[in-house]
């Protein structure tokens, strides 16, 4: 009897342990402190700044294709718009975007926010990111995500994930180098339909990061020591080079499955209301 009670305590207290780790919330305790940041570029997405935002990355992406024509700024928002295109520039599939300022403007440290609402629906998420130039495979670079949304309805546990973002640091290039350490997942509440601020404060100790102006996870693995670009991107979930529907090879990741949304009449926004960077100064 005292044997069985032990094993139903132990599976309590995995059960516990494994929501615990799901519902991770940010800490009040520790906030942004906005008077030691000095505003050093902002878009408040009054037009559509290509002296800032552009993307040479158009063309199969994951699941998926980016074209820059599905990116557009209305009503002071960018707006990423994701859907199914059977006429699209790169032939039939699911179409969305993807804008950086690579060779526009990068930050070597200091703290970068954005304002968003998240794309809804399944196989597809937001997010906000930085990277260096030397990101690529062989390359010692370091990807900076400091926010993702990629877990609208996951399919083997969608109330665990339902409504969290995640951040991750990619280190040392995306070759045999590479590393990669992630956060816990942290609800934040309603994100598809109500205004959130995500950002991260870098510098050669580590990160900081923080949702709606409270910190989430400081960690000291890998610092960038490079400067980092500003990236604001949907993803479509599938394996690369998977776009054309009628690829067989077309198979759907851990993301979800965006046929799932209701086929192809599906339409989502990332609506982006701001994007700030502060250089430390206290």
């Amino acid at each position: 009897m005292k044997k069985a009670a032990f094993i139903v305590f132990v599976l309590l207290m995995v059960v516990c342990c494994a929501a615990f780790t799901a519902c991770l919330y940010p800490s009040s305790l520790h906030k942004v402190d906005y008077g030691k940041l000095e505003l050093i570029w902002q878009d408040e997405f009054d037009t559509f700044n290509t002296e800032y935002w552009h993307s040479e990355d158009d063309g199969v992406r994951r699941g998926g294709y980016w074209d820059i024509g599905q990116v557009s700024v209305k009503d002071g928002m960018m707006v990423i718009t994701t859907e199914y295109k059977e006429d699209g520039a790169f032939g039939p599939g699911w179409y969305t975007g993807s804008v950086y300022t690579r060779d526009t403007f990068t930050m070597e440290s200091g703290y970068a926010e954005v304002r968003c609402k998240m794309p809804a629906g399944a196989g597809h998420w937001g997010a906000f990111w930085l990277s260096s130039t030397d990101m690529v495979a062989g390359g010692d670079g370091t990807e900076i995500d400091v926010v993702e949304s990629a877990y609208y309805n996951d399919p083997y546990n969608p109330s665990r994930y339902k409504e969290t973002v995640f951040h991750t640091i990619h280190a040392q290039g995306y070759g045999d180098k590479h590393k990669v350490k992630q956060s816990g997942y942290y609800h934040v509440g309603d994100i598809y339909n109500e205004f959130h601020t995500y950002g991260v404060e870098w510098n050669e100790e580590g990160y900081t990061f923080y949702i709606d102006g409270e910190r989430t996870w400081k960690t000291s693995f890998c610092p960038a020591t490079a400067q980092e670009y500003l990236w604001l991107s949907v993803e479509i979930s599938g394996e690369m080079t998977s776009a054309d529907p009628a690829n067989p090879e077309n198979v759907y990741t851990w993301g979800g499955e965006i046929t799932s949304n209701g086929g192809n009449d599906f339409k989502s926004e990332f609506i982006i209301d701001y994007v700030r960077c502060y250089n430390v100064i206290g």
